[in-house]
């Protein structure tokens, strides 16, 4: 009867979630949700840019060429971002190690065209009417402040731990 009630409790402690569980799963789902409002926003209002847009490798080209590289780079940047937010949802989905480092690179990106990680922050700032330029940048820092030191406090206090399999 003892044993038994040893290993369901172990089961029970196997279930609960970690402070790194939740931290991974709330990234997801913001990623998830900034897949949506990138697929859904420019479907909302008739303008599908970024399809038109992400098939057509000359308009890379022309803004290397005409614009400069910095015009360019921006512009791929512009088309790999909504790319890198499966692959970012689908490492924090998984609670892989690279997810934070991925994550953390990713920033880049999302500071060159203004995405926020809390997907949510623009969505209800629209909706509430407080959407502008200092609004949207003010988000976007609290937004990626956020992100980063939630990042590094799941790190540094909830380290990956390896298992033998994993390792070899």
């Amino acid at each position: 009867m003892v044993e038994s009630g040893r290993q369901t409790l172990l089961k029970i402690e196997k279930r609960i979630m970690t402070t790194r569980d939740k931290v991974f799963y709330f990234w997801g789902v913001m990623d998830v949700i900034g897949i949506a409002w990138y697929i859904m926003g420019p479907i909302a209002s008739l303008e599908n840019m970024w399809a038109s847009a992400a098939g057509n490798l000359a308009v890379v080209i022309l803004f290397f060429a005409s614009a400069g590289p910095l015009a360019g780079l921006f512009y791929l940047a512009y088309l790999i971002t909504p790319f890198t937010f499966f692959i970012s949802a689908w490492l924090f989905f998984k609670r892989s190690g690279v997810a934070i480092k991925f994550a953390l690179v990713q920033e880049v990106l999302r500071f060159l065209t203004f995405r926020c990680s809390v997907a949510l922050f623009p969505l209800l700032a629209g909706k509430l009417g407080v959407a502008g330029g200092w609004m949207n940048i003010s988000l976007l820092i609290l937004s990626e402040a956020l992100k980063i030191g939630s990042l590094i406090y799941v790190a540094k206090k909830h380290p990956i731990k390896r298992d033998e399999s994993e390792s070899k």
